[in-house]
């Protein structure tokens, strides 16, 4: 099994054993929907980072699982191109700005409610849900950071949110702040976030 990584979503082959203080909630989700998406954090030797979300915003716990619990791996790009089946702005937007992402040649996909749902079949996004994207630079470029700032541009022409996440070598940037605003960059690093030149984030 390929190692997961932050913004992965995975399913259980069986019950998590949750600590005593989880929310009662958590245990109610799990048993429904046996799914946790990683958490950028360090984890002990064989157990992943990870968090289960829950009906509202507020619901979120973060938990550890043992690799050997996991069955299946998907990451955001394994649903790309899934169909949507409900008919949402933010599931129109995703259909809109698809080929926009794919004309990039990077690898992309949803995360959040929408990547969630496309995932696992599980209604989550709501009429109140911003899309939330992840595009893989594994080698930057001045060509690459045109196309992201070209992407979020259009980004930005959209009635939905579109919240874009760069995933580099260094880390986690916001697209946002990559393309533009100062020369230092917030960089989300499984340690912690630290500010990075632009130069160094998308080595």
């Amino acid at each position: 099994m390929v190692s997961p990584r932050p913004h992965d979503l995975l399913r259980l082959s069986r019950p998590h054993v949750l600590p005593s203080d989880a929310p009662p909630w958590v245990s109610s989700v799990l048993g429904a929907a046996p799914w946790v998406v990683v958490r950028r954090a360090p984890a002990p030797t064989g157990l992943i980072a990870v968090g289960v979300r829950g009906a509202i915003r507020s619901e979120r716990y973060a938990t550890e699982v043992a690799l050997d619990d996991v069955c299946e791996v998907v990451a955001p790009e394994d649903v790309a191109h899934t169909p949507t089946q409900r008919e949402l702005a933010v599931m129109s937007t995703l259909r809109t700005v698809r080929p926009h992402l794919d004309d990039t040649g990077l690898r992309w996909g949803p995360t959040g409610s929408v990547g969630f749902e496309l995932a696992t079949g599980i209604p989550t996004a709501t009429t109140e849900s911003d899309l939330d994207l992840l595009v893989r630079v594994p080698h930057g470029s001045a060509e690459v950071l045109r196309c992201l700032a070209a992407l979020h541009r259009e980004f930005g022409s959209r009635a939905v949110r579109v919240d874009c996440q760069v995933e580099t070598s260094a880390g986690a940037v916001a697209m946002a702040e990559l393309v533009g605003g100062p020369s230092d960059v917030m960089v989300r690093t499984a340690e912690g976030p630290r500010l990075v030149p632009r130069a160094v984030a998308v080595l």
